[in-house]
């Protein structure tokens, strides 16, 4: 099975807040929501991706290396996401404009 985009946001997110409980309120999500996801994606992974101790988080070597590709794969996906958005916020179509011709041969300039 593989992993999702929300698995690997969540482990992003833990390690960039510092804790599962930063994460939870970063993801607007429950602290056992964070935990299961951390959970599944280790599973899925065959590999223990963090080390938790019952004051800090430490990322393992191959967490390590997991985070790096999790990353790149989230900005990919953000910079997709707003590559379509802007493609719908941009103006499109024929722009007519009525004026007299004096007008228009000083503030547009024929292509």
């Amino acid at each position: 099975m593989k992993s999702t985009l929300e698995e690997q946001q969540s482990f992003v997110t833990v390690v960039d807040s510092g804790s599962i409980t930063g994460a939870a309120e970063r993801l607007g999500i429950t602290v056992s929501g964070v935990s299961r996801a951390l959970n599944r994606l280790e599973q899925k992974l065959g590999a223990t991706l963090l080390r938790r101790t019952t004051r800090r988080l430490e990322l393992t070597e191959e967490g390590e290396t997991f985070l790096n590709h999790c990353r790149r794969i989230l900005a990919a996906v953000e910079e997709a996401e707003e590559a379509m958005l802007d493609r719908h916020n941009q103006p499109q179509g024929r722009l007519r404009i009525n004026a007299a011709p004096s007008f228009m041969q000083f503030v547009i300039v024929p292509v």
